[in-house]
């Protein structure tokens, strides 16, 4: 709804395209033999009925990366002319035939959002998720711990933060959670819009 409020010369045309990119790595050969990971970047139109757009003939593959590891930091270099087709989409859009009113309309597309798990969001944000600031919502506002016995950073029971203040009882307890341990800290702050980091 916000998207369609910002940008309405987008959404003033309802056959405007709604993408989310996917991506994941797969081993075409198996587990058990030659280690070989590949790359798939998918993307799926969002402007389908919730029953089609996650069915495998509306999936569109993009971009193969090949192996034999994980593009890691290199990543980039495989989207770019994906990031740049893309712009061009949505600033410029492209003259696409209607079968249903026989005529071509300008067509634009906007990518909405990525679906991957944390080691593609590595890859594709750039943001850390291991050590101190694992956690993209919490940032540095964090409250880790490091195990006694191993040095590794530990985020276990960090959970209860997000319940509500006035459940005291879950917050105060010290027996089924982390044992001596109450929490009073409420939530991170939400994240910061645009608009919001421009003001200040």
């Amino acid at each position: 709804m916000h998207f369609n409020e910002v940008n309405c010369n987008f959404s003033n045309e309802i056959r405007s395209v709604r993408l989310v990119l996917c991506t994941n790595g797969f081993q075409p050969f198996g587990q058990f033999r030659e280690q070989y990971s590949s790359w798939a970047v998918i993307f799926t139109p969002y402007n389908l009925s919730p029953s089609m757009y996650m069915k495998r003939e509306f999936m569109f593959l993009t971009v193969i990366m090949p192996g034999p590891n994980n593009p890691t930091l290199r990543i980039d270099v495989f989207l770019q002319p994906l990031v740049k087709e893309l712009l061009d989409l949505w600033f410029y859009g492209v003259a696409t035939y209607c079968i249903s009113i026989r005529t071509n309309f300008l067509m634009r597309a906007a990518l909405m959002w990525t679906i991957n798990d944390f080691p593609a969001y590595i890859m594709l944000s750039g943001w850390i998720t291991y050590g101190k600031r694992a956690c993209p919502y919490c940032m540095d506002d964090t409250n880790e711990f490091q195990l006694r016995h191993g040095g590794k950073t530990f985020w276990y029971d960090c959970h209860r933060r997000f319940l509500p203040l006035s459940l005291t009882t879950l917050r105060r307890d010290r027996v089924n959670f982390l044992k001596g341990k109450h929490i009073l800290r409420d939530k991170p702050p939400p994240l910061r819009s645009d608009k919001d980091i421009l003001r200040n």
